[in-house]
């Protein structure tokens, strides 16, 4: 199952402060990259104003999921990323670490910063760079696998397929009408039929890409989809409450994508011939 999320524009609604809000966005995205989600969608709704609102989680996200050695090289100075160091680190092993040098073997994110007649020059670390077979565009992002070295700050490598190696999640904004068009959707929410009693379908999608979609703060999926005008969509995709009994009258975002995402990890892992 490949799966992705879908967070509304609000989801910090309930945030008393910008601090609080960065760090409940550093939350959802070390969520996402805990469970190797590949995509985050976050919907809009309503007006203009969700645009900016999302374009700011967009944002703060992309950074988050950058490794630290390209942020300045892709990052300015953004007013919307002045609390960017309240995000709390993910730890991807393409990351590396800050202060060491990249092993044979490693697989570290690059940047591609100049070619040198039919090869890329490719940024893997502080100061630390990759020559690779093929031009490839200036300024993109690419998996680089170390061969060999060159010298102290150089080395041979080549391209890895991305889906052979998880790099983190990509972020895109989308509106709600166009994101219930989408396949395999999967909404959550306390009113919806119990997990326990959907296991058999969601199995039935192991092979499959999924999107799992989330409600905000103060609105289940629900109420906002009936909200739009789409509520006949439920109607037509799984509906799932994957916390039967929950003990708290609401559960938060972040804490509601850790619960949800654990299951179907879970799923994701028992074999297929087990019954």
């Amino acid at each position: 199952m490949n799966i992705s999320i879908a967070i509304p524009y609000n989801v910090t609604e309930e945030a008393t402060t910008d601090e609080e809000a960065v760090r409940k966005i550093g939350y959802i995205g070390r969520a996402a990259a805990m469970f190797r989600v590949r995509k985050i969608l976050i919907y809009t709704f309503r007006g203009d104003e969700p645009l900016r609102k999302a374009a700011f989680i967009k944002k703060n996200l992309e950074y988050l999921v950058t490794p630290p050695y390209l942020r300045k090289d892709l990052f300015g100075i953004d007013p919307d990323l002045r609390l960017a160091g309240l995000l709390q680190p993910l730890t991807l092993p393409v990351f590396g670490h800050r202060k060491s040098s990249p092993g044979i073997r490693d697989v570290r994110v690059g940047l591609v910063i100049r070619w040198e007649g039919y090869y890329s020059i490719v940024k893997v670390g502080e100061d630390k760079y990759v020559k690779v077979p093929r031009p490839y565009p200036i300024k993109s992002m690419i998996l680089v696998s170390i061969d060999s070295m060159i010298s102290e700050r150089f080395y041979r490598g080549h391209v890895v397929k991305g889906g052979s190696v998880y790099a983190g999640y990509t972020v895109d904004l989308i509106e709600l009408k166009e994101l219930v068009k989408l396949r395999n959707l999967i909404f959550t929410g306390k009113e919806g039929d119990s997990v326990i009693n959907e296991l058999g379908k969601l199995r039935g999608l192991r092979d499959e890409d999924v999107v799992v979609v989330f409600g905000s703060p103060r609105m289940g999926i629900d109420d906002i989809l009936k909200g739009e005008g789409l509520g006949n969509v439920l109607k037509s995709s799984l509906f799932i409450n994957f916390v039967p009994n929950q003990g708290l009258v609401t559960i938060r975002t972040e804490e509601a994508i850790i619960a949800v995402l654990s299951i179907l990890n879970v799923i994701n892992a028992i074999p297929s011939d087990s019954k």
